[in-house]
């Protein structure tokens, strides 16, 4: 358990100027990473205004629920590994009618290629296979936009199992030679059969066998932020079940598409595939 415990990481600031009502007026925004990058988790921070108690902001045509602590108002943004380099605007709203718009800066990042061989059954779907498959991603894709308002973590997220880095985050891949999607996690090589934990307090919203990724737990911990934990060979939970921080999940397989037992773990943040080492407070 030792590995799996985590710090939490300090705040950077960053100050911008932005336009309120006719006048102007400076505004502090505060970042937990210095350099943002494609498929990077950033929670962007600022002091509430004067009256106000919550807000939203809204980033690359996702809007994104907040939280306050200690009078700074919090979000975690999802930067798609696919989101062009450059400037991109993210506009505050709060309950006051106020709003706030900066730009943020994102960084092109090389994820590199990987080759792997699998069973022909993963590359060659007939067509109830064909069928299956779209109905587990029409499943998914309703369910990452569709998340608890409530923040349900608490402090640092954890890495869910013990093990070393396999497969990173963001690879183009080749299946048997066959373009497929990138790697939309990080592989952890720890051993079949051991236990896999739950990153954060949330509520189980899948536990089922999926054709790609075999048994998967799916955890929302509110705000559109999930946690994924795929091939395993056992689920300790059923959808709809509340789990804790370092709570045991399931246990490290090899079902679905893989090469052999690790722990595929995934983050969605309101639909964004975003890089789980980047999760605030997670430490590899």
């Amino acid at each position: 358990m030792k590995s799996v415990l985590a710090a939490s990481v300090a705040l950077a600031s960053i100050l911008f100027v932005a336009p309120q009502s006719a006048e102007t007026q400076e505004y502090e925004f505060f970042f937990n990473r210095e350099v943002i990058r494609q498929g990077d988790i950033v929670q962007v921070s600022t002091r509430l205004p004067f009256r106000a108690k919550t807000g939203t902001a809204k980033f690359s045509d996702a809007t994104y629920n907040g939280y306050v602590t200690g009078g700074l108002f919090n979000v975690l943004v999802g930067i798609d590994m696919d989101t062009e380099p450059g400037e991109h605007e993210i506009v505050y709203t709060f309950d006051t009618g106020e709003s706030r718009e900066f730009m943020l800066t994102i960084e092109s990042r090389d994820f590199g290629k990987e080759s792997l061989k699998v069973a022909s059954k993963y590359t060659d779907l007939d067509e109830k296979t064909q069928e299956r498959v779209a109905d587990e991603k029409k499943l998914l894709d309703a369910l990452w936009t569709t998340s608890s308002p409530n923040r349900l973590w608490k402090g640092a997220f954890l890495k869910p199992a013990i093990g070393g880095l396999g497969s990173p985050f963001g690879l183009r891949r080749f299946f048997n030679d066959q373009p497929r999607s990138p790697h939309s996690g990080l592989d952890l090589k720890a051993p079949a059969g051991s236990e896999v934990y739950a990153s954060n307090f949330g509520k189980v919203m899948v536990a089922a066998d999926l054709f790609f990724t075999g048994n998967t737990v799916v955890i929302d911990h509110g705000h559109a932020v999930y946690t994924i934990y795929a091939h395993l060979s056992k689920m300790n939970v059923s959808e709809g079940d509340d789990v804790e921080r370092a709570q045991v999940v399931g246990l490290v397989g090899a079902t679905g598409r893989v090469t052999g037992p690790h722990l595929h773990w995934g983050v969605k943040v309101n639909g964004a595939r975003v890089d789980p080492s980047t999760l605030p407070g997670a430490r590899l």
